[in-house]
Order: structure tokens, then sequence, then C-alpha cells
């Protein structure tokens, strides 16, 4: 079985991260005593957006990793993992 390669998970780890953190300011917004709908709103379509990008880069990186063998079938797990990401 093939793995990622550790600069792709790496990248996609920070991602993650980030994307953690964004929803972290979300919630600490919503539990201030006087939070800004504001604020929170801009964060989360920032965090929405930041999600999409991460699914993106994820199917990037299972393409890298998978190449042929999602393309000629002959991994049909990995095939069908990958429709599922991409069909959301």
């Amino acid at each position: 079985m093939k793995t990622m390669k550790t600069e792709s998970r790496k990248k996609l780890v920070d991602h993650i991260s980030r994307l953690e953190g964004q929803l972290a300011r979300v919630k600490t917004e919503l539990l201030s005593e006087k939070p800004s709908c504001e604020q929170a709103s801009d964060t989360l379509l920032s965090a929405s957006r930041s999600f999409a990008g991460l699914r993106l880069s994820f199917i990037e990186t299972f393409l890298e990793t998978y190449g042929s063998k999602i393309h000629d079938k002959t991994n049909e797990s990995a095939y069908k993992k990958l429709l599922s990401i991409i069909k959301g």
C-alpha cells in the first residue's frame, strides 16, 4: 500500500491546524460576553474557504500518491474513496 509523502502530509496537517485555529476563533467569539456576529461570520467564511482548499489539496495529494492506479481502476477501493471526497 502506498502512503503520502512526508512533505505532503505536513502541508495537509498544517492546513488543518490553521483551520482548527479559525474555528476556535469563531467559537471564542460566540462565547464572549458581547459576541460580534459580523466578526464570527467573517471568520467562519474564511474557515469555509479554507476547508474547500484543504479538500482540493487532499485530492491533489491523493492523486499524486496513487497516480495511474486510480486511473485504470486497479485499486478500486482508492478510486471509490477519491470519488467520495470529490462528491463531498
